[in-house]
């Protein structure tokens, strides 16, 4: 534990302690330097300011003190200062205390997010718990059942989840929980920015990690078939930014990204919140595959008549170029894309979920 985490820790356990408002704790909040998990935060801190406007926000990451299996208990290591914590928390519990689950792709096997949310569910059963758009993808029998029934025990809970494919996995293994088919929460911003500055070449914002579906090398042969117009590669997940700057300076590392991608004429991009923050540029988008449903499927949230030659979905690096060139050869581009997410969904949530 550095220093920064050191005195967020002491931090958050004095505004549990000596805070008399109701509260509302996000669970599992970003820590890292991806821009679209910050992004995610930011709107949801946006969103809890507007519709929990007296309560105190609490960012509680993981705090994920025990493991259950059936009757056997393993302690996580260095787990003293998450007990601790819990037992604050217990301490000062409120009725009307609200847990929030940041929106990722914590449901899969491999990640410790549900964990979390479970235990929270469990030692909080009376409180309510909403868990933003989640990508639901488990695969093992065994933690399938075991996540299963452990939302079958919870009846306060909400799961919002962000695409078809996981509506439909989650159907199944929470029949009695609340779902609701949900957009990334950063759609919000989709039509709530106007930038009217000159606009060319073509954008790449490309992941490198183990979902990129093309290989490095075919991506640098897509972008020299351009030639010499204006081109770049980015990245949303920034390098060699510390937690305490990302914290400091989320808002201006976000927005600085989504202006960039406002000075280009069209952006390439296998990343989802590549997609999100084109919209929010108002940039016409070429999405091409990842290594998962969540980029195809997500694409199919933009309303075809309402985004039509603004959101492609390329089958393959072929045909992202043969958009492209259509979309640089094109004249007459309105930069504006409508406020749709914002007011069919983010706007009505706290009512569906009162």
């Amino acid at each position: 534990m550095n220093l920064y985490q050191f005195t967020s820790y002491w931090k958050r356990v004095f505004r549990i302690l000596f805070s008399f408002k109701k509260k509302v704790y996000v669970v599992c909040q970003p820590v890292h330097a991806n821009l679209g998990d910050q992004a995610q935060l930011m709107c949801t801190l946006d969103w809890l300011k507007k519709n929990y406007p007296d309560y105190s926000v609490i960012l509680l990451g993981t705090l994920v003190p025990t493991l259950h299996f059936g009757r056997l208990t393993l302690l996580f290591l260095n787990s003293i200062s998450a007990l601790f914590t819990l037992a604050v928390m217990k301490l000062k519990q409120g009725k009307d205390d609200v847990f929030i689950g940041h929106s990722g792709y914590f449901f899969v096997d491999h990640h410790p997010g549900y964990k979390a949310f479970m235990d929270m569910m469990r030692h909080f059963p009376n409180n309510k718990m909403i868990i933003l758009p989640q990508t639901v993808n488990f695969y093992t029998p065994f933690i399938k059942q075991y996540v299963s029934q452990a939302f079958a025990k919870s009846k306060n809970v909400t799961l919002l989840c962000r695409d078809e494919v996981s509506y439909s996995n989650a159907q199944k293994m929470f029949p009695h929980t609340r779902l609701l088919l949900y957009p990334d929460i950063v759609t919000s911003l989709i039509g709530t920015r106007k930038y009217e500055n000159r606009r060319e070449g073509v954008l790449f914002c490309m992941r490198d990690d183990i979902e990129a579906f093309y290989k490095p090398e075919q991506i640098k042969e897509l972008m020299n078939r351009f030639g010499n117009i204006r081109k770049e590669m980015i990245d949303t997940t920034l390098h060699g930014i510390s937690n305490k700057e990302m914290a400091d300076h989320r808002e201006t590392l976000i927005n600085k990204t989504i202006e960039k991608m406002a000075t280009y004429r069209v952006v390439i991009t296998d990343r989802y919140h590549g997609t999100i923050f084109s919209a929010i540029a108002s940039t016409p988008v070429i999405v091409i595959s990842s290594a998962d449903h969540k980029l195809s499927s997500g694409v199919n949230w933009f309303p075809k008549d309402l985004y039509k030659g603004y959101i492609y979905y390329a089958k393959d690096l072929e045909e992202a170029y043969t958009f492209a060139q259509e979309v640089l050869h094109r004249e007459g581009d309105v930069y504006n894309n409508p406020a749709y997410f914002k007011e069919n969904y983010w706007d009505k949530l706290a009512e569906k979920i009162k």
